[in-house]
């Protein structure tokens, strides 16, 4: 059960530093700028893939991250980033217009979240099995 509370509670950390930034950064795209809700957030949840991989590779994941190939989790990470992106432009796109952009955008906040976690720990992450050893 330790195995899973540490990671999840840094992974949640890592993840406030980037909702943080992100939605920073789409207050400011959408509100200062005038961006489209839809850009603003590709903008602003594009900003955070870069320093979300790092900061889950180098501390969130370290005890089986640093085992597996750099490029490989990036491209895997990657995926995950996209799809989660789409995810939460969905749900900002869809209700933006009824509940308010910034309203939308936290409604978003969990449930990528989520779809975030069990991805990057069992997909971009996973502890290496004894099968995937080199032999």
């Amino acid at each position: 059960m330790k195995s899973y509370i540490l990671p999840m509670l840094r992974f949640a950390i890592v993840g406030g530093f980037n909702t943080l930034l992100d939605a920073g950064l789409f207050s400011v795209f959408c509100l200062v700028l005038g961006m489209p809700p839809g850009i603003a957030n590709i903008l602003s949840y594009s900003a955070g893939i870069v320093a979300s991989f790092l900061l889950n590779r180098v501390w969130t994941f370290s005890d089986h991250a640093r085992t597996g190939p750099v490029m490989s989790q990036a491209v895997r990470f990657l995926l995950v980033a996209l799809s989660a992106m789409v995810l939460s432009t969905v749900i900002v796109t869809t209700n933006a217009a009824w509940i308010g952009p910034l309203t939308a955008k936290l409604v978003s906040i969990p449930i990528t979240y989520l779809w975030n976690y069990v991805l990057v720990r069992h997909f971009v992450f996973a502890p290496a099995r004894a099968t995937d050893m080199p032999r």
